[in-house]
């Protein structure tokens, strides 16, 4: 049936299929040289239409021959993703992908390769959980000492307490860590030609490419979602070409830009054991530390297939000679009983998977690229979107970015969040890492760090990535309850600023007095509550978020006191990380951040039970205590003070903007309906704004730390539609935190962090559609170096996907599809449209 069917001519889904095929093939035999020089555009490839039947089949038997003759393997430039010039020496500037549980990092070096695994859960115990301190008995005490004007007093108090209660130093939370390498070596065959190495942020796939004597090489690795391994290509141009020893090893632990990390492997690594048998490769680490419940290692499995060749086992390694192809399938594993080994139950798993590349990479690719396809950015990149990773960031140190670059910085954000969102959400290195010593042990950093490397998820239709987020909550509220009772007798929550395989609050000092953060629960109550207002699901309303919500709440009704004014007193208090300017401690009272939370949070309490006609009396209760929460104070220049009291002064030279917090999801009504107030917050964030200007314009020492305070900013200046302001932090972003291997960095070139990642997007995102349940609003801050562009696949609140395209900087065309049904007002500048759209339908306005 086929064969007539190609024999009528009247195929057009064959046709299609060997159109592709042929051009790829065309790709392969005439791009390489454009390609590898940075700017070549894949020339379209067609059967012309008058080609008769016997040539469309011959074509097509010919095909599978082709595509494994000695021919170039050189694929075009990605459509979404980026080449780069350079392989990596570091684990920092390796390629990434992952599927949200595991990950690898590529190096790209073509005789001598490194791939990095990681493991989303393989945090290393360091140290055993404690109960938390037991301040509440002390409670009354601390808070004296803080109204007293002795914050330093009260933070010192707190770790005598720890020191009593066996604590003893400060306690870190367990470091991410590495599980293990897999190393390659390769023949040289003289000259090394054509190099370069690729991420297809469409797919995952990474990409290493380069050509000498014996031909082209290509190795491509993917991670893949439904067959939960590393997937690992090797191909030569020609036939019985691929010569390699494969092995696994433990990774370096000097020289991997981490914070001690010779003294933690040694500390935290009993033993490691690499081995080798036909066809598999093993791995088991053993950690020196457990307890109950902790890890006690991880194993990892590789299953070598060679198509052609002949194969040995050499020591730990698999020597592999004269193969067409190497296929590695890997997966790792934690360990929590290491007596017990996982590795015989892997190889049976591996084993019955179909080892062929190609269909494992299309299962992958069809549930990753349905994600990461939903938006597209477009703001005229041009040919310089063929440009190297290296030449695009090169030349945004002018301190202007392409619109390349800008786009790809775009996606490489939202193909890092949705790689390393699975099974576990970002940590602060997203699922990847090289070093047992990780700054701040690449833990989830909760204050600031995690809910920058989220804020995406929802506008940048990624809403999926948040449930792990919600999923590790869940699982840790027994250790909030405990936090919220032996910390300050409270019922309820609290969620600490700093977590990893626990979430008891254990990690403060004298410096950083950890424990007076009670805003936790509440700003992660937010993303819950905001996840039904994107989605409009009230099963998870009602079975997920408001319980969660109420918990949270109820802490807040146990532990706030009145103070002489009759407001609510915030005691103890913390303003992340930042110390008065008329005091060198960090503990306060009245933080402006705990009360704008505390706020928010009864506010979509109440808005939550009306949605569901429920918890009356809750509601009435919440009513109340708005009523008397403290009003934000003004400081002598205007602005918005960051501790809502007249004891303390502002101190603005500092990264983190926590006083602006009740701005980092849009404009709320009580600020939007006061013009003074919306005034001091205008002028709250332009000092702090003008602080980053100095940095920026000096680049001497120490400028622009920590990307994701930057990244608030931004957002704050996009709900007060500054979007000079936006454009200015955008190009901050966009021109200084990203490496080659478009990942982004803790601070101007350094320190491997992924905030920026979900960051960027967010901006970008809130730059160009803004919403509140009831409105959504177009271009709300689109700087002026923007003249034209498109953004596709926006999450608006109340159930809407929005398309946006801009023409000298005004709206040309907007598309609003409904996705639940519902009214909305669309704004764009003083125009407006009221509509009513049922579930499904869409929209379009066009502007002249």
């Amino acid at each position: 049936m086929f064969i007539q069917k190609c024999r009528a001519e009247k195929c057009p889904k064959f046709r299609t299929v060997l159109e592709k095929r042929l051009a790829n093939l065309w790709s392969r035999k005439k791009i390489m040289k454009k390609a590898h020089a940075g700017r070549g555009q894949e020339p379209k490839w067609e059967i012309p239409v008058d080609m008769n039947s016997k040539a469309i089949i011959f074509l097509a038997a010919i095909m599978p021959m082709a595509l494994h003759a000695n021919l170039p393997l050189v694929a075009a430039v990605p459509e979404r993703g980026f080449i780069s010039a350079r392989p990596a020496q570091t684990w920092e500037n390796s390629l990434i992908s992952g599927n949200g549980k595991l990950g690898a990092l590529v190096y790209g070096r073509p005789l001598d390769e490194t791939i990095v695994l990681n493991h989303a859960r393989l945090f290393m115990p360091l140290n055993e959980p404690l109960p938390p301190v037991d301040t509440a008995s002390h409670l009354k005490e601390i808070r004296q000492m803080l109204t007293a004007g002795q914050p330093q007093r009260a933070a010192d108090f707190v770790v005598e307490l720890s020191h009593q209660q066996g604590y003893g130093a400060k306690r870190w939370t367990d470091p991410f860590i590495p599980a293990f390498d897999l190393r390659i070596e390769m023949a040289s065959n003289g000259p090394m030609q054509n190099y370069r190495r690729s991420v297809d942020f469409a797919t995952g796939v990474t990409a290493v490419e380069w050509s000498d004597a014996g031909g082209e090489f290509q190795r491509q690795l993917f991670v893949s979602r439904p067959d939960d391994m590393v997937v690992l290509s090797i191909r030569a141009s020609k036939r019985g070409a691929v010569d390699c020893e494969l092995r696994v090893a433990t990774h370096p632990a000097s020289g991997q830009g981490g914070w001690s990390e010779e003294q933690g492997f040694r500390n935290g690594i009993a033993q490691t054991a690499p081995a080798a048998e036909a066809g598999w490769l093993t791995y088991r680490s053993q950690f020196k530390r457990s307890w109950p419940g902790s890890l006690q290692g991880c194993e990892g499995v590789a299953r070598v297939l060679n198509t052609g060749g002949k194969v040995a086992v050499l020591g730990d390694g698999i020597v592999v000679r004269g193969a067409d192809e190497v296929l590695v399938l890997a997966r790792v594993e934690p360990v929590y009983d290491y007596s017990r080994s996982q590795i015989p139950s892997q190889k049976k798993d591996l084993a019955r998977v179909s080892p062929d590349f190609n269909s494992l990479l299309r299962r992958h690719a069809k549930i990753h690229g349905e994600i990461f396809n939903r938006m597209h950015l477009d703001l005229g990149g041009g040919p310089d979107r063929a440009l190297t990773s290296e030449e695009l960031i090169a030349r945004a140190q002018t301190g202007r970015p392409s619109a390349a670059l800008l786009e790809k910085e775009f996606d490489a954000g939202r193909y890092a969040v949705i790689s390393s969102s699975g099974e576990m959400f970002p940590n602060l290195q997203g699922l990847w890492g090289g070093s047992y010593g990780p700054p701040w042990s690449g833990d989830f950093t909760l204050n600031g760090n995690v809910p920058c490397a989220i804020a995406a998820d929802l506008p940048a239709n990624m809403a999926g990535c948040l449930l792990p987020f919600f999923d590790f909550l869940e699982s840790h509220v027994p250790d909030f309850r405990t936090n919220a009772a032996r910390l300050y007798g409270c019922g309820g929550i609290l969620v600490p600023s700093r977590a990893s395989s626990h979430g008891l609050n254990n990690h403060f000092d004298a410096t950083w007095p950890m424990t007076f953060w009670t805003a936790g629960a509440g700003w992660a109550a937010q993303f819950y509550f905001d996840y039904y207002l994107y989605t409009g699901d009230k099963k998870f309303l009602r079975e997920r978020a408001l319980p969660f919500m109420r918990q949270a709440a109820l802490f807040y009704e146990d532990f706030l006191v009145e103070g002489p004014d009759g407001k609510w007193l915030f005691s103890p208090s913390y303003s992340p990380e930042n110390n008065p300017a008329n005091s060198p401690s960090q503990a306060c009272i009245n933080a402006t951040m705990d009360i704008a939370i505390a706020s928010e949070l009864l506010r979509n309490c109440i808005a939550a039970c009306q949605e569901l006609q429920t918890d009356a009396d809750a509601v009435n209760r919440w009513r109340a205590m708005l009523a008397k929460m403290p009003d934000y104070q003004i400081n002598a220049d205007g602005a918005v003070k960051e501790w809502t009291t007249p004891l303390l002064q502002d101190n603005d030279a500092h990264r983190h903007c926590s006083h602006l917090y009740a701005l980092y999801d849009g404009l709320p009504e009580e600020i939007a309906a006061n013009a003074p107030l919306r005034r001091a917050f205008a002028i709250a964030l332009e000092k702090r704004l003008d602080v980053r200007r100095a940095e920026f314009s000096s680049k001497s020492g120490n400028w622009g730390e920590m990307a994701f305070g930057v990244v608030f900013e931004g957002l704050s200046a996009s709900s007060l539609h500054e979007a000079r302001d936006c454009g200015e932090v955008l190009n901050w972003l966009a021109c200084y935190y990203w490496r080659p291997n478009l990942v982004s960095t803790h601070n101007p070139g350094a320190i491997f962090n992924t905030d920026l990642c979900g960051g960027l997007p967010a901006l970008v995102t809130r730059m160009l559609v803004d919403s509140q349940p009831g409105w959504i609003e177009l271009l709300p801050a689109l700087p002026p170096d923007w003249p034209n562009g498109s953004i596709q696949g926006v999450r608006a609140r109340g159930g809407f996907e929005v398309d946006v395209a801009w023409k000298n900087g005004t709206l040309a065309k907007a598309t609003i599809c409904s996705l639940n049904g519902g009214p909305v007002q669309l704004r764009c500048g003083p125009a407006t449209r009221q509509l009513a759209l049922k579930k499904g339908q869409s929209y379009t306005w066009n502007v002249p």
